[in-house]
């Protein structure tokens, strides 16, 4: 008897549906800082966050999170949060200062001197799961996880802008134990059609070209009318808005995480030019580009 190519690939009749998660991290460093005085923080890519010292604090709706060695403090995307760190006299002004480490006994010394040390990692899971609730998740964290963590620190400082495979391996799976502590918070998330997500796909996959509705519906296999109204009734905006904030979002991220001119970001992210970009950029984030890099250089 021969069994069947298809039999041997998957024994069992029925088709399995497997949920896509698209994790994408951005970047991770550790180091200490003497000052952490933010407000009103929010990006569009999530964070976590560790602290071995304790003393550093992140705030959302009034109410505080320490950032401790036992834990993992989350942030997903559009969550606007403060920050601060516990210590004498009073910080007016937003402020980001840092020292970078070069070992891990530097982080005993520096901690006598009231700097704190932060573990953080940026990164995304795809859509429709970025756009959950916003909040701030507590994960607790037992000796294994907490010696993976110390793994990973010894890692960035090791090799702080080349992160390897084992370095990688590591790291997703430091994000993956996060999201499973708060998946049931996924279960809520309202079912999106499949055809607005294959749109999405397509838009995200050609955020640089000129993208129609009468495109986009074809995507669907949909009328043109039908489409737009489905996709309003799904995400609630237009395509065309949806498309916008997209856009504005993908250049935030090439901001953080690139050192691309303004003009090569537009074209990028699907602008005529830097003025067009710089206009509806400012319009959504309070800041033309160029002086939100500056913000977020000086945060560094």
């Amino acid at each position: 008897m021969i069994i069947s190519e298809t039999k041997k690939f998957d024994p069992w009749e029925a088709k399995q549906e497997i949920e896509e998660l698209k994790l994408k991290v951005h970047c991770s460093r550790y180091w200490m800082l003497s000052e952490w005085e933010c407000e009103n923080m929010s990006f569009p890519f999530w964070r976590l966050y560790h602290s071995q010292t304790g003393g550093s604090f992140v705030s959302y709706k009034g109410t505080e999170f320490e950032l401790t060695a036992e834990k993992l403090v989350l942030i997903p995307p559009s969550t606007s949060f403060s920050s601060h760190i516990k210590k004498a006299g009073i910080v007016h002004d937003e402020s980001i200062l840092g020292h970078r480490l070069k070992t891990l006994e530097e982080v005993e010394i520096l901690k006598n001197y009231g700097l704190c040390d932060q573990l953080f990692i940026h990164f995304n899971i795809g859509l429709p799961y970025d756009k959950i609730k916003p909040g701030i998740y507590e994960i607790p964290l037992n000796e294994s996880w907490q010696a993976i963590i110390l793994q990973i620190k010894s890692d960035r400082l090791e090799k702080s802008n080349n992160i390897d495979i084992k370095s990688s391996i590591l790291l997703n799976s430091l994000i993956l134990y996060a999201l499973q502590a708060i998946s049931n918070v996924f279960l809520d998330f309202p079912v999106i059609d499949q055809r607005i997500i294959k749109v999405i796909a397509f838009i995200d996959k050609n955020i640089a070209e000129n993208l129609t509705n009468s495109q986009l519906s074809s995507v669907s296999n949909l009328a043109t009318n039908s489409f737009a109204r489905l996709f309003k009734s799904s995400m609630g905006c237009t395509v065309q808005e949806f498309i916008q904030v997209r856009r504005i979002e993908k250049a935030i991220m090439i901001l953080h995480h690139s050192n691309n001119e303004i003009e090569e970001i537009a074209l990028e992210c699907g602008f005529y030019d830097r003025h067009h970009f710089s206009k509806v950029f400012k319009k959504m984030t309070g800041l033309p580009p160029a002086k939100y890099r500056v913000k977020i250089e000086l945060k560094k």
